[in-house]
């Protein structure tokens, strides 16, 4: 049983909410409850879930010499010797199997199938060169976010609009500076080499950047004609929303997006209060009618 939990551990399960991402386009085209697109969604959610589970697997197996080195990667499975390299190797090569196997159903003989795929190759480069490069390593990051955004479109036929697009961009670049910068902040340069390059200045003018970049383009996508008449009304919840999550990342060790949201009930009844709010907008207009013009 502790092994299996350690797998899990190696799999960063709690991650996979990450990939609630590829549920956008539907949800906000006003499809989500269709049974076909449910099917989609529950196949794209696991075809991503797998296949971040193999990314996580592969960049622990070529960090662990500085896991061991940092206060709390150290008690990570393959860090820790709770997992060997080999079994390593072997969850990564079924996580992949697996995750190319759903892609065939979800996403069929098609361009989209190339999706996680190529999701799996700019990560495997990042592993293994692209993570020690300024600027690339965070363009990295934020492309998975984006493909993500991409398949569920994709697979569901939904058109993602162009300020939802544009949100979610700077929705990421914000979270992978904050990242970064606490990163920097709290242990230094000694865990990730790339950290030499950047200076706390820059990381954090940057992140508060792309924070204000955030705002204004879900600001205007709220209003925009493809959103739903009051999704206006969802503005300010998300204002206050990011100014708990910049509260927390000021005030925790390394600013892992996960772990922030996670570790704030505070945030997270925020973020189901936004969730329930959309969803009424969207699919139940009348609660709505005449609060906002």
């Amino acid at each position: 049983m502790s092994k299996a939990v350690d797998y899990c551990k190696l799999m960063r399960i709690k991650h996979w909410i990450k990939n609630v991402i590829v549920m956008i386009p539907p949800l906000f085209g006003k499809v989500v409850f269709e049974q076909t697109v449910m099917i989609q969604l529950a196949l794209g959610f696991f075809v991503f879930s797998l296949a971040s589970s193999a990314v996580y697997v592969l960049n622990d197996l070529c960090d662990i010499e500085n896991d061991r080195n940092h206060p709390t990667k150290c008690r990570r499975p393959l860090a820790s010797g709770a997992v060997s390299r080999t079994e390593g190797v072997i969850l990564f090569v079924l996580c992949v199997a697996g995750a190319l196997v759903i892609n065939w159903f979800a996403a069929g003989l098609s361009v989209c199938y190339l999706i996680p795929v190529l999701y799996v190759l700019l990560n495997i480069m990042y592993s293994k060169s692209w993570k020690h490069k300024p600027v690339i390593d965070i363009v990295v990051l934020v492309s998975g976010y984006v493909l993500r955004l991409e398949y569920g479109s994709i697979i569901t036929g939904v058109r993602v609009s162009n300020w939802l697009y544009l949100t979610l961009i700077a929705l990421a670049l914000f979270m992978a500076f904050g990242k970064r910068h606490n990163e920097k902040r709290a242990c230094g340069d000694s865990t990730r080499a790339v950290l030499e390059q950047y200076s706390l200045p820059f990381l954090r003018s940057n992140m508060y950047m792309y924070l204000g970049a955030f705002l204004i383009f879900y600001s205007l996508w709220s209003i925009d004609s493809g959103a739903s008449s009051n999704m206006v009304i969802t503005a300010p919840l998300v204002m206050v929303m990011t100014m708990r999550y910049t509260y927390d990342i000021e005030n925790n060790d390394e600013g892992n997006p996960v772990d922030v949201i996670l570790g704030d009930l505070f945030l997270i009844m925020l973020g189901l209060l936004y969730a329930a709010a959309v969803v009424l907008l969207l699919y139940f207009p009348d609660v709505f009618r005449g609060l906002a013009s």
